[in-house]
């Protein structure tokens, strides 16, 4: 009998296809759906189901996409909000596993506490921890990174992760916090390649990049640079996942 995933032990939200498809390809059993104009890919690995929902960038779109993947498969054990980030602390690397303790929002007082992870079993390098921030406009320049750092202590930043785990609070499920650097605090994003990077639609993406190309040349080999880096992260986020699920 075929599985029909409408429940699911994990679901797992993540902005962009790009984020999300190194660890569909992992899955056993894969199947593509869609939920309302998202798409969603389940599948098992190891003895534990996944939904993964491609939520798009931002508060909006994140909390939509969170719920949509609570109320189709009704996750059992965990919520997991996973991507990729920027690095704050100048001491952390590309591509980096960040775990945070803690979430914060710049137009939050509070910071909201993570429940640790179960122990990892093999070698791997621990995750880094501590404070990530999430914020509604990307932090792309090594002077704004900077100064989130030394105002907040925080060791990364994404524009997802607090609105994903407000979600998964008031559905009383459990959220992890999974992603890994893409870009170190002391490297600098332009704001063009920055928007044209967060679209998620591949065919409106390229149209941006012909447009943009036309624009301001140099900011293919810009954009083709930060593609590398953002598929290496992903990559190294699908591989802990997935000895994580295992």
């Amino acid at each position: 009998m075929q599985q029909t995933f409408d429940e699911v032990d994990i679901g797992v939200v993540v902005a962009l296809p790009l984020e999300a498809q190194p660890l569909c390809e992992r899955l056993e059993g894969m199947m593509r759906l869609r939920a309302a104009d998202r798409r969603v890919t389940v599948g098992k690995i190891g003895s534990r189901s996944l939904a993964i929902i491609e939520a798009g960038v931002g508060r909006a779109a994140v909390e939509r996409a969170t719920q949509l993947v609570i109320d189709g498969h009704r996750p059992r054990q965990a919520i997991i909000a996973a991507g990729l980030c920027g690095g704050l602390d100048p001491a952390i690397p590309r591509a980096t596993i960040i775990v945070p303790a803690t979430l914060g929002h710049p137009d939050s007082a509070e910071t909201r506490p993570l429940p640790p992870l179960p122990p990892q079993p093999g070698n791997r390098q621990p995750p880094a921890s501590g404070l990530l921030m999430t914020c509604d406009t990307v932090v792309s320049t090594p002077a704004a990174k900077q100064a989130l750092h030394a105002a907040t202590g925080a060791v990364a930043v994404d524009m997802e992760s607090w609105w994903i785990a407000s979600v998964a609070a008031r559905a009383s499920i459990p959220c992890y916090v999974i992603r890994a650097v893409s870009d170190t605090a002391t490297e600098s994003i332009a704001p063009d390649i920055a928007a044209l990077a967060a679209i998620p639609s591949p065919a409106r993406q390229a149209g941006a990049a012909l447009r943009l190309a036309w624009r301001r040349p140099s900011a293919i080999g810009e954009l083709a640079e930060l593609r590398e880096h953002a598929h290496r992260a992903a990559d190294v986020l699908a591989d802990y996942l997935s000895e994580m699920m295992t």
